[in-house]
Parts: C-alpha cells; structure tokens; sequence
C-alpha cells in the first residue's frame, strides 16, 4: 500500500528536533509494510527530494529559495502572527502544495493521503477530493483544530470534514472542539506516540535532582512568564531548586531581561533547543517538567516524552493536558495563577517519594498507551478499511 503523507511541519534532517514525532510516525508504518512519500515545504538550504531509511522526503518549491521561510521556524501559524507580511507568500505555498500533492498521486498510485494539520489543506480539499477521488484522512494536532472553528477558517473546515474519509485527534478534549463539525466523517481519536526505548528513565530517579524543566516555545501563550514569577518563589523556600527552560521564540529577550532583573542568572538557565537525540537525558536530569500552558494543549506531548522518562508533571491541566497528566497520580494540576503553580513545584522538589512515585506512574501511563507500535497499528487498520 502506498500513503502519501502530506505535512506544514517536518524534521529538516534525521535527529531534528522538529517535529519529530511525525518521522516517528512514517518509521512505524513503513515497519507495517507501507510505501511512504513524505510532502512537506522547501527551505533554504534543503534538497528538493531525499530518501531517508526507505521513505521518499519530496519538498515543494513555493518561491525563490531566499524567500521560502514560511515554514520550520515555529510553525506555519505562529510565524504568520509574527510577521504578518508573510501572509502575502501564503497564496504560493498554498497553490504549490496542493499543485504537487496532486502531481504525486497522478504519477505514483498513491492509494491514500493523510494531511497532518487541517491548514492550509482544507483551503482546497474539496477540489483535491474531486480530482483525485482516493480516500483523504485528517489528522490534527492544537492550534489547527482551535482555527477550525473560527471565522472563515470554519466555513472551510465544515466543507473538507464533509468530504473526508477519516478524521484522527490527539485527544478526546480536541474531538469535543469539532463536535458540530464532524457529523459526516469518521473520527478516531490516535495521539502521536513516543518512542520508549529512546526516552526511559536514567539510573537515577526524579528525586536525586533539584531541576525544573521546560521545554517549548517562548511565546506567552505558554506561560513561561508566570513559570519565571513561580520560580521566584519556589527559591525562596528551596534555595537549592534551578530552573532550566529550553526553547526559542519572541520571547526570548524579555525573559532575559526578566532573570536579570531578579537576579536569578546563577538559578535560571536559558538554552537554545537541542537535538532530538539529547532530549531524553534532559528530562533524565530533571526533578519535574512544567508545562505552564495558559491555553489549551491538544495533549503536550513534552509532557509524555517526561513521563517516558519518569519524570512527573505540574501544568494547569488545560485541553487535552488533564488526558495525560492525572492529577495526585503522573503529576499535579494546579489553579491557573502563580501561587498554585509554584506550590506544586514545592511540593514536589520537597517531597522525595512522591516525585519518585508519580515519575513511575508516569512511565507505566506512557507504556500502556502512547507506546508507537500500538499507535501505528491503530492508523494502519484505519488507513486499509478505508481503502
């Protein structure tokens, strides 16, 4: 069987930090016997088509090199709101998608196509649908389910879940969003998995250290800020606790400047993203992840790559986060406000067994149900019924 997979989003090159869960993705279908092509957008300095491990790497031009960087610097949508003047290249990136998509199924007997994120691709899946007539599966991940439902962008939506074959989530909290949406298509809920060899607990448990972790955009939608005023706190009652956040974005600077003018720099430690490769000892090092999200995660996938690790988590338990991150069990769900956030980070830095008990729960949480084999099965039988 052939599956064509078309993503905004894509590791530039093996051991990439971006977005790696969806190569994950590709590596445990092809172990299932698919053909896997891979379409995703062209950037400075990439090849226009590679083979990784068996699977066909195609990028689309959408403009002259220089210009092409729509993509792979924090998401299609987040980049868009950075630098709205990048709208203006959205035309050609959404035109030479969909152009190439199409030259792939015309000329490759492609026999189904899975579209990661609901945009740009329910702009022209209609059209997409009518000129190709194989079945057509969406998968989405957070900030593309939230779109769905707003504006114009609902109006395209409602039209593409009409005519899809699938529909597949990363959580029950996201299928409750499209609710008055999915009435005509079959919906799964499928999250990514991780890979549970490569992220494992080290030889010492979460107690032994006094670290925070974080790790994800810096971007104040995601809390980083109240993460800083937490962490103010929680050194004042535990001298000895350290915060490492590991990240980019536009916030950057403003943190900086934030842990200079609270005098933590000997406390606070701010690193640019690592490759994927030295993620799991990160979580490794860490006492506890904090996941202080101020808007509804589809799942936070950091927090299961933690929780692989055995470390637990505190986070304010929004969307799909109270999924994964069980309250007194994998981790602590606090009130969205200071307070709360930095005395669940005192809890457990102070509390030896119950660090070391939640990161155990945690790590049996994510064998028993993010482990890839099992979520690869669960896309395959999906994709071969509706062929």
């Amino acid at each position: 069987m052939k599956l064509l997979v078309v993503s905004t989003s894509f590791p530039m090159r093996p051991g990439d930090s971006l977005s790696p869960f969806l190569w994950e993705y590709c590596l445990g279908l092809k172990d299932r016997g698919w053909d896997i092509t891979v379409l995703v957008p062209h950037h400075t300095g990439l090849k226009l088509e590679e083979n990784w491990e068996n699977i066909n790497i195609k990028r689309f031009k959408y403009l002259p090199e220089r210009y092409e960087n729509l993509a792979y610097s924090g998401g299609l949508m987040p980049g868009l709101r950075r630098s709205p003047l990048k709208g203006l290249k959205l035309p050609f990136y959404i035109y030479s998608m969909y152009s190439e998509a199409l030259r792939i199924i015309s000329s490759g007997g492609i026999d189904i196509v899975n579209f990661h994120w609901l945009f740009p691709a329910c702009f022209w899946l209609r059209r997409f649908k009518a000129k190709t007539g194989i079945p057509i599966v969406l998968t989405g991940h957070g900030t593309d389910v939230r779109l769905a439902i707003a504006g114009l962008f609902r109006f395209f939506a409602h039209r593409s879940l009409a005519i899809t074959s699938a529909l597949t989530l990363n959580s029950d909290y996201m299928k409750g969003i499209l609710k008055d949406l999915i009435t005509h298509t079959t919906v799964e809920v499928i999250p990514m998995g991780v890979d549970t060899e490569r992220f494992k607990p080290g030889i010492e448990s979460p107690s032994k250290s006094k670290r925070i972790l974080y790790i994800g955009r810096l971007i104040e939608q995601k809390g980083v800020g109240i993460l800083l005023d937490a962490f103010c706190e929680v050194i004042k009652k535990i001298p000895e606790a350290r915060l490492e956040i590991i990240g980019y974005g536009p916030q950057k600077e403003y943190l900086v400047d934030k842990i200079g003018d609270a005098n933590l720099f000997n406390a606070v430690k701010i690193s640019d993203p690592v490759g994927y490769d030295f993620l799991p000892e990160k979580y490794r090092s860490a006492r506890v992840l904090a996941l202080p999200s101020l808007i509804p995660e589809g799942l936070g996938m950091t927090a299961v790559e933690a929780g692989a690790c055995g470390v637990p988590t505190v986070t304010f338990g929004l969307g799909g986060t109270s999924e994964y991150v069980i309250n007194e069990d994998t981790g602590i769900i606090v009130d969205k406000n200071k307070k709360a956030l930095a005395e669940g980070m005192i809890r457990i830095l102070s509390d030896d067994a119950l660090a070391d008990r939640m990161g155990q729960n945690a790590r049996q949480s994510t064998l028993e149900r993010y482990l890839w084999p099992v979520i690869s099965e669960k896309f395959d039988r999906l994709f071969r019924q509706l062929i």
